[in-house]
């Protein structure tokens, strides 16, 4: 009881808040209340400082969670060796993609997983824009490109290659540039981002990486917004190869410069904390591992170059 106790005062610690830990536990707030209180009881330690609206670890409760974490997970790690069966996942997973990625690819992953668990909820929001883990109360996200939290626990899952592509209407009426120099006379389809829109696009040439200032007269802060510019001929596009192959087969966009890759980004699985990774994330986070290794049509192990 006491080990149980302690995972639910993780997770409040984890997300700022008691009902969203009750929340995730498939508990009531009174019973989750209840069970800190119990914990702090057995220990003889106020755990948190609590108010209507926040919730702060004590200097007692941050020294007990940072030391209490590997011990726990030694503990957890013994038991499962006299578990036969592993067990069934339950509660709230809460998990967060870019609502395109999410479309185009991650659907039947998502579904795969929820029949493998059926006591498990899914709970999972699309958006292109990156949601703050610990104050949304999120599980896992699945992130493409650079990230910018270093704080954040990041597993890359497969390389992403990039391209740069144009509609034949475009090429027909500005042409097609022959070189970076070139490009940066062309109209770009700019990406909005939380920290503005990017100006820049990376290449990789004679082993060096090489930023070229790309501009344009359309700004987007969406994926698929970038994608549909680029089909209604309003410019050059740079984009993730899952997300246009299908067009480029269909010739209703051409590929520009392909003798000059695009620097590569990366696929991640990104997690709030380090430290008692809940089953549930473990399961989802091996689902997903096995799914880029073995479905995914267009894996580059993350180990190779990005080149």
């Amino acid at each position: 009881m006491l080990t149980e106790d302690f995972d639910l005062f993780t997770r409040m610690a984890a997300l700022g808040s008691i009902s969203q830990a009750a929340k995730e536990a498939n508990l009531s707030v009174s019973v989750a209340s209840s069970r800190l209180h119990r914990l702090e009881q057995s220990l003889g330690l106020r755990l948190f400082h609590r108010t209507t609206r926040q919730l702060h670890l004590t200097q007692e409760g941050a020294v007990l969670l940072q030391q209490g974490f590997p011990l726990l997970e030694q503990f957890n790690s013994l038991l499962s060796q006299f578990q036969p069966e592993p067990q069934q996942l339950s509660g709230i997973l809460k998990i967060t993609c870019s609502e395109v990625f999410g479309n185009r690819i991650l659907g039947p992953v998502f579904a795969a997983f929820a029949k493998l668990h059926p006591t498990l909820t899914l709970d999972i929001e699309q958006t292109d824009q990156n949601l703050d883990l610990v104050s949304a109360g999120i599980d896992v996200a699945i992130r493409i490109g650079q990230l910018e939290d270093s704080s954040l626990i990041a597993k890359p899952l497969s390389l992403n290659r990039r391209i740069l592509c144009a509609s034949p209407n475009y090429i027909e009426q500005h042409g097609e540039p022959r070189s970076l120099e070139e490009l940066s006379m062309h109209q770009c389809i700019l990406q909005k981002y939380p920290k503005g829109v990017s100006q820049y696009w990376t290449f990789s040439q004679d082993q060096h990486s090489i930023k070229i200032p790309v501009s344009g007269q359309f700004h987007i802060n969406s994926g698929e917004g970038v994608r549909q510019a680029a089909l209604a001929g309003l410019g050059i596009s740079n984009h993730s190869i899952w997300h246009v192959e299908e067009d480029l087969k269909s010739g209703r966009l051409v590929q520009v410069l392909p003798a000059i890759p695009v620097q590569s980004t990366a696929i991640y699985v990104v997690i709030p904390h380090r430290h008692f990774v809940p089953p549930k994330v473990q399961a989802f986070m091996q689902h997903l591992d096995d799914f880029f290794q073995h479905q995914y049509a267009w894996y580059v192990s993350p180990n190779l170059s990005k080149n």
